[in-house]
């Protein structure tokens, strides 16, 4: 049921997306994202979408970002015990989390003359990941303890927006805004069992916006 009433927005996002004949908004973006599911810091997340402004107020579009966060495993070769103390390392394996999540968005400005105009927006659709290992090392790869984990995942998410404009010209702005990912994208494994990864996190970042082309 949840699944049916979030497809069913969608899809009416999507429709007003393109049969709306009012002006078109394009956005570029590129920030900082930190999901839960992911081990360490976060890392840079960039993305864009395209859309329609219904009127001052609201405006519905489509968009997609791109995160991707790689780690490596290393191994000390040979550590020099003279004064300078230099050490050799090399690397086993790289493994790598990446994650795009493709979304209809609906945004609200808020009716308030300052020079920052604040507005949220919500955003409702599906994210794929994916998690693999690349060997660096002669080593066969099933003595080396990569996990069960690799493999692609997907699954039904929504993020919240808020944030402010600054208007730089007759038909661009410059934007600053903080988000909240839910999305928690999962695979089959056998005997019924399912295996997640959680995208959720909070990030923030900056953004490009030309509207009335």
């Amino acid at each position: 049921m949840r699944k049916t009433l979030l497809l069913a927005v969608i899809a009416v996002i999507i429709a007003a997306s393109f049969s709306i004949s009012q002006a078109n908004v394009l956005e570029g973006r590129f920030g900082y994202f930190n999901p839960v599911g992911v081990t360490g810091n976060g890392n840079i997340i960039f993305g864009a979408s395209y859309g329609k402004g219904i009127d001052q107020m609201v405006s519905v579009s489509l968009g997609f970002d791109y995160f991707g966060k790689t780690f490596e495993e290393k191994v000390t070769v040979d550590t020099d015990t003279t004064i300078i103390g230099t050490t050799m390392t090399k690397v086993l394996y790289k493994h790598t989390v990446r994650y795009l999540p493709l979304f209809a968005s609906i945004s609200l400005a808020f009716p308030i003359d300052f020079a920052i105009k604040p507005y949220a927006g919500l955003d409702l659709g599906y994210g794929l990941g994916s998690v693999s290992y690349s060997y660096n090392d002669t080593l066969a790869s099933s003595t080396i303890d990569a996990g069960p984990d690799d493999g692609w995942y997907s699954g039904f998410g929504w993020r919240v927006r808020a944030g402010g404009k600054i208007k730089l010209g007759y038909s661009s702005a410059f934007v600053i805004q903080a988000m909240y990912n839910g999305n928690t994208i999962s695979r089959e494994e056998e005997s019924g069992y399912k295996r997640e990864l959680d995208m959720s996190g909070i990030g923030f970042g900056v953004a490009l916006e030309l509207s009335g082309f």
